[in-house]
C-alpha cells in the first residue's frame, strides 16, 4: 500500500508540474523517499503458520524502485529511514544529488501508513505515546506523540533551471544539513543541543541574516 498511494502521488505531483507528457518526460528524475515503518509485511507473516502464502511484502526499497519503475525513471532512487526525520532528510539528499550532478531533478517526500496493529503496541510499550492523545508540542508536560498517517512529495530542480522552464515556484531551499543527538538522556529522547548546533549550521550555510527570518515551522512531535 505505500507503494501505492507514494507513486499516484508522484503521478499526481508530475501531472500538475508539467512533467507526465511524452514531450515533457525528464528521465533523469531522482525519487528520494522518506519511511520509518513497514508493517505490512507483518500481515502476511501472520498467516504463515497456516501454511497460508502472501507477497505481501514491506522494502523500503520498493517504494521508491516502484515509481522510478513505472514513471521511467533513471536517477537514483531509494528510500531512507531516520525516524521522525525522514521525509525531512530525503528532501536534503535529494537537494545534493541535484548540487551533484546525479540527477536533473528529483521527486522527495515521505510515506507512513499504519497497516498493523503491532505498531501501536510496540510504540505503546516503548512510553512513546501521549497517554491522552494531544502532542504537548514545547510543554513542559509533553509526554509524547500521536502517530498518524500521510503521503507528500514536492518536485525539486535547480532554481535556474525552475525560471527557466516556466515552472510554478513554491519555494527555494537556501541550504540544508543534518546530524545526529548522540548519547542522550534516554535513547528515543532529542537532543536540543544537537538541534541548535544544527540550524546554526544551516544558517551559516544559507549565509542569511537570523535578523530577516519571520516564520519558523518546527517538526512538533511532543516527545
Amino acid at each position: 500500500p505505500q507503494e501505492r498511494v507514494l507513486l499516484e502521488t508522484a503521478w499526481q505531483l508530475l501531472e500538475q508540474t508539467g512533467y507526465l507528457g511524452e514531450h515533457t518526460h525528464e528521465p533523469r528524475t531522482g525519487v528520494f523517499v522518506g519511511t520509518m515503518y513497514g508493517s505490512y509485511g507483518q500481515l502476511a507473516a501472520d498467516r504463515w503458520h497456516l501454511g497460508e502464502l502472501s507477497g505481501a511484502h514491506s522494502a523500503y526499497w520498493s517504494i521508491a524502485n516502484r515509481t522510478s519503475y513505472v514513471l521511467d525513471l533513471h536517477g537514483p532512487s531509494f528510500a531512507v529511514d531516520s525516524a521522525c526525520s525522514s521525509s525531512l532528510l530525503a528532501i536534503h539528499l535529494a537537494c545534493e544529488s541535484i548540487r551533484r550532478g546525479e540527477c536533473a531533478m528529483a521527486i522527495a517526500g515521505g510515506v507512513n501508513l499504519i497497516l498493523h496493529p503491532s505498531h501501536l503496541t510496540s510504540l505503546s510499550a516503548l512510553n512513546m505515546l501521549a497517554d491522552d492523545g494531544h502532542c504537548k508540542v514545547f510543554d513542559a508536560a509533553a509526554d509524547g506523540f500521536v502517530p498518524g498517517e500521510g503521503v507528500g512529495a514536492v518536485l525539486l530542480k535547480p532554481v535556474a533551471d525552475a525560471v527557466a522552464d516556466g515552472d510554478r515556484i513554491w519555494a527555494v531551499i537556501r541550504s540544508g544539513t543534518t546530524n545526529a543527538g548522540g548519547k542522550t538522556g534516554g535513547y528515543t529522547v532529542p537532543n536540543p543541543n544537537a538541534q541548535a548546533e544544527l540550524i546554526s549550521e544551516a544558517v551559516r550555510r544559507a549565509g542569511i541574516d537570523l535578523a530577516s527570518i519571520g516564520y519558523v515551522e518546527a517538526h512538533g512531535t511532543g516527545t
